[in-house]
């Protein structure tokens, strides 16, 4: 939810994704590791950890996404093309096991339903490696309190480059940019695609639910991070769990 110069609704900024890397493969203490990249993109965050050593497999739905993936990666793991934010598509996810599970960038919000949720980490608890560690943006942290600093008051933000638009009732909004902000149409449109701000609650319930540990927060590297539930932090590739 940052806004950027050049308004294409990346979550985080160079430094910022330099601080991911690093903060996942502070995690990775035991050598080499093997990471599944949910909603991988273009290698933002998987390039740099395959160049530290660590063998990456990228899972994304866009299929264009593939050969910039592998150029980031240089061979060091592999691509596979589908959509695992419907209920389907999870039963095709890479078995594993994994010792680092991500799903950074947007794609936590692009999931709506909550039993797809709760579906979705139980897929992740059950390829996550006994002293794996499963991390996710820290939007629940960071996004609702950028919202209650005033920033968007009237739902466009104090620069104007960007317009937030909630729908009725619902946790949910759609986000516009640049030449799209416009404050007098405040009704998301047909196409819009339209993301959900989760609560720690609800995200620590579906982990719970799904035999991980309650997150913790990293705020240095702006993650949230589980294990499984009976895996004591400061062991393995679990140290330096929480900051």
């Amino acid at each position: 939810m940052n806004g950027h110069a050049d308004h294409d609704q990346r979550p985080h900024d160079e430094g910022e994704t330099l601080a991911q890397a690093q903060g996942i493969a502070a995690r990775l203490v035991a050598g080499p590791g093997r990471v599944l990249d949910l909603g991988c993109g273009t290698g933002r965050v998987g390039g740099m950890l395959a160049a530290a050593g660590h063998d990456v497999t990228g899972v994304d739905r866009e299929p264009a996404h593939e050969d910039p993936f592998l150029e980031a990666i240089k061979g060091a793991g592999r691509f596979e093309c589908l959509d695992f934010t419907e209920a389907a598509g999870l039963q095709g996810l890479p078995t594993g096991p994994f010792d680092a599970i991500l799903l950074l960038g947007n794609t936590l919000t692009t999931v709506r339903s909550p039993a797809v949720l709760r579906e979705l980490f139980l897929a992740v608890a059950s390829r996550l490696d006994p002293e794996g560690v499963f991390v996710y943006d820290d939007f629940p942290f960071a996004g609702w309190s950028e919202l209650t600093t005033g920033n968007w008051g009237d739902g466009v933000s104090e620069d104007g480059s960007m317009q937030m638009l909630w729908v009725p009732g619902e946790p949910e909004f759609v986000m516009r940019t640049g030449p799209e902000v416009d404050d007098r149409d405040l009704e998301p449109r047909p196409d819009e695609r339209v993301l959900r701000l989760w609560s720690m609650s609800e995200l620590n319930d579906a982990a719970t639910g799904a035999g991980l540990a309650r997150g913790g927060h990293d705020a240095t590297a702006s993650l949230v991070l589980h294990v499984h539930r009976d895996e004591k932090p400061g062991i393995g590739r679990a140290a330096r769990f929480d900051h």
